[in-house]
């Protein structure tokens, strides 16, 4: 009997996928044939474009100095009303996506997370009968995307006191602030190469550089990024020894590794009894299940089974918060 109710889902899942291929096949057909036509655009009137105010957005959702593409899709009439719903979430979305190092569009992203909701709303209703439940699935892209950006930011941090030091020699031996950001865009692999190839492209655009580290610290948000970016910026208006500025950082910054690691040593005990407090009810009940199904099998099918499994997710997740929170700390 579950046989061809496990067809039929399967069924379903593959339509989905190559309607959602289909869709983003066209799309980017439809993106190259836009970016060819602000290419065109900011060719014949460049210096119309340059004067243009750069804080406004336009009606598509784009800067209007044709510089950055800020749509959400390139569906006019999808872009639009991802707009009116998301509103000024909008730029925080398009920002985190940029941040997390992914190529994709926030209209993709969006479209993927209502799909993989509903697939879950669906599953977990046909083979559990919770309705509304698998829902909270959709928030996985989420999450992966915020893990995506810490990873990112922690891999830029890494590589920050060699770049911060390749800088401090290039000032040194006489280069200029723009000729050793571009140095070290040529020399370091992503993503700090490509972070700093990022505002290199910016100055060349005709981005002032002060501008364009500031965009820089808006991508990768972390305080070191911030201390060098103002640094540089003072240096520029009023003078100053960038040499020993971006060396006493990368000092700073290897220092708060050294901490960094003597705090994750002493909290490991605790960040273990987290995940194993979080891990263990889920596995305990899976084997129960196995070993005794008739007798577990109803707390998939009872209202009251239905509620004490609620609860106990929704207790275990906030005692792996509470756990999470008393073993951060920031240095």
């Amino acid at each position: 009997m579950l046989a061809p109710l496990f067809f039929s889902v399967i069924g379903f899942i593959a339509v989905i996928l190559l309607c959602m291929s289909a869709f983003f096949i066209w799309q980017n057909a439809q993106e190259k044939k836009h970016q060819n036509k602000r290419l065109e655009r900011a060719l014949d009137s460049t210096d119309h474009f340059f004067a243009e105010e750069k804080s406004n957005l336009s009606q598509d959702g784009e800067e209007s100095d044709l510089r950055r593409d800020l749509r959400i899709s390139s569906i006019p009439w999808l872009n639009t009303i991802f707009l009116k719903f998301l509103k000024e979430n909008a730029r925080s979305l398009i920002n985190l996506i940029e941040q997390s190092g992914l190529k994709i569009k926030a209209g993709e992203f969006l479209l993927f997370t209502v799909f993989l909701g509903l697939t879950g709303f669906m599953l977990v209703n046909i083979f559990f009968h919770i309705p509304f439940v698998g829902f909270g699935i959709a928030i996985v892209p989420y999450i992966l995307l915020t893990f995506l950006k810490e990873r990112r930011t922690a891999a830029f941090v890494q590589q920050l006191p060699q770049a911060l030091d390749l800088i401090s020699s290039d000032v040194r031996a006489g280069l200029d602030v723009q000729a050793a950001l571009k140095h070290l865009a040529e020399e370091f692999p992503g993503p700090i190469g490509e972070e700093f190839g990022k505002v290199i492209i910016e100055i060349n655009l005709g981005l002032p550089i002060s501008e364009a580290l500031n965009n820089l610290s808006r991508r990768v948000n972390t305080m070191d990024v911030q201390i060098l970016c103002t640094g540089i910026i003072i240096n520029r208006e009023l003078g100053g020894n960038l040499a020993e500025l971006t060396s006493s950082i990368g000092n700073t910054v290897r220092e708060r590794f050294r901490l960094k690691g003597m705090i994750k040593a002493l909290t490991a005990e605790n960040q273990a009894s987290a995940v194993l407090l979080l891990v263990l009810p889920i596995g305990l009940y899976i084997v129960l299940n196995l070993l005794a199904p008739a007798v577990y099998n109803s707390f998939a099918t009872d209202p009251i089974g239905k509620i004490i499994l609620i609860g106990c997710a929704i207790s275990m997740t906030f005692g792996y918060l509470v756990i999470q929170k008393i073993t951060k700390l920031e240095v």
